[in-house]
Parts: structure tokens; C-alpha cells; sequence
């Protein structure tokens, strides 16, 4: 297997979830923001437009389970986001990350481009103009194509980035937002996305959105505290641990 086409992996199926110290609880909202406000003394940290679009995402009935993209249920202590998946074995962990942003800035109207595990850029504007990106001695190149529409340009976004390909579209920072990714690179790797964050004096708690490998619905991975997650230097989930090194926000 090619450099350009070796991908940032999860692990291959979930582990079994340790119990949480705490009884998880069962949110009943209907979007990210009322199904999981933060816990009682915390206070949610300011939010840009792209934390507000977060918190506006559908959630599925609390009790639909994580499928894989066949529709087979994962063991998973979470809660479903109701987010579109592109066929296949395609959108996994960082994957999930790279289409969060992605649809927002097709929504907000920002420039879409995500970069391959080689560097080279994936712009949606040439695959709008009806380019298409092909693999050539580990390095992408341009051809006219064959029509295709937005999940086809995601669909070799995904083929061709992962956890390594997120240092060329990010920043690393060290103070946690609503919207950074918290990233392992490898292979496998793992990659979440913060979709809300919170203080109570020197405590912070984030909410972490998930996607995982085989590709399955993006979801919030339920932590111990009303939901959330501790966040001291990183995350230790249940099945991966993401130390505070790994935290990155979207270039502008």
C-alpha cells in the first residue's frame, strides 16, 4: 500500500466500555446543546458561530444504538448524531472531524479544501469544476472526470486523509474549544471532535463527538460527569487515551 493511501486508522472494532464511575445520564434533547447543557457550576466557554452550528445538531431517540455503515449496533455508551455517512467503510474517526467542518463551511458558504496524508490539496471548487484527483507516485494529480456530487468529493476526501492529514488543515493550540479535534495520528490513530467545552474554576469538562472504525455513526461518547468528559491534559476515554499534545483547531 502506498504512502498517500496508508490510512489513519482507528482501531478495528470497539472494545467493551469500562462502567463510568457515575450513572450516565439519558439526555432527552433534540439537539447537541439542549440534550447536554453543562453540568451544574460549570459554565460553557464563549462560542464562535461554528461551536453554535455544533450545538445545533440533530440527535437521534436516545435509545437508537450506533450502527457500522452495514447497520450492524456497536456497544457504545452514547448518543446518536443525526449526521449523514457517505457508503462504505469510509467515514471513520477523523473522518467524522473532517466532515463537521466540511458541511459547515458548505452551509456558511467558507472555502472547502481538506489536504491528503501526503500534503497535497483536495479543493471542492476543482472537483466542482469537474477535476478529479487521481493517485500518481504517492502524490495526488488532476484529470477531467466523471460527474459526482458532494458525498463522491467526500468519498476521496476520506479515501485519502485521516488522523495524519488533520496537521496540515489545523492548528495545534492549547486552550480546548467547541470545535477542536483532539488527535492521536497513527495507525491506527484516533481523532474526536470537542463539540461543547466547560469551566468551573480550574476544572475543565468537554463533550466529545466520536466516530469510530468500521465507519459508524458519529455520536456523543457519553462521559461520567452529566455526559461530559474531564479534560486534564486530554482525555482519557474509556477505550482511547488523547493527551492535551494532540489538540488542534481548523485553520480560519
Amino acid at each position: 500500500m502506498s504512502l498517500l493511501l496508508c490510512l489513519s486508522a482507528c482501531l478495528s472494532s470497539p472494545p467493551a466500555i469500562a462502567e463510568h464511575p457515575e450513572p450516565a445520564p439519558t439526555p432527552v434533547g433534540n439537539t447537541v446543546a439542549t440534550a447536554f447543557p453543562p453540568p451544574a457550576g460549570f459554565i460553557a466557554v464563549e462560542h464562535d458561530a461554528f461551536a453554535d452550528w455544533i450545538g445545533e445538531l440533530a440527535l437521534k431517540a436516545p435509545d437508537e444504538p450506533v450502527r457500522t455503515f452495514r447497520g450492524d449496533e456497536v456497544g457504545h455508551d452514547a448518543r446518536v448524531i443525526a449526521f449523514p455517512m457517505v457508503k462504505g467503510d469510509l467515514q471513520q474517526c477523523a473522518d467524522n472531524a473532517i466532515r463537521v467542518r466540511a458541511e459547515y463551511l458548505k452551509e456558511t458558504g467558507g472555502e472547502i479544501s481538506f489536504h491528503a496524508t501526503s500534503g497535497d490539496p483536495m479543493p471542492w471548487k476543482r472537483w466542482q469544476a469537474g477535476e478529479r484527483p487521481y493517485e500518481s507516485g504517492n502524490r495526488l494529480k488532476w484529470k477531467a472526470g466523471t460527474s459526482g456530487g458532494w458525498d463522491a468529493y467526500l468519498a476521496k476526501v476520506f479515501m485519502w486523509a485521516g488522523t495524519m492529514s488533520l496537521k496540515f488543515d489545523t492548528d495545534s493550540v492549547s486552550d480546548p474549544r467547541p470545535g477542536d479535534v483532539l488527535v492521536k495520528p497513527g495507525s491506527p490513530g484516533h481523532a474526536i471532535v470537542l463539540l461543547d467545552v466547560a469551566k468551573k474554576g480550574d476544572e475543565t469538562l468537554v463533550l466529545v463527538g466520536e466516530g469510530y472504525m468500521p465507519a459508524q455513526d458519529f455520536h456523543v461518547e457519553l462521559g461520567p460527569k452529566s455526559g461530559w468528559w474531564p479534560y486534564d491534559d486530554g482525555v482519557e476515554l474509556d477505550h482511547w487515551s488523547l493527551p492535551a499534545s494532540g489538540l488542534r483547531r481548523w485553520k480560519p
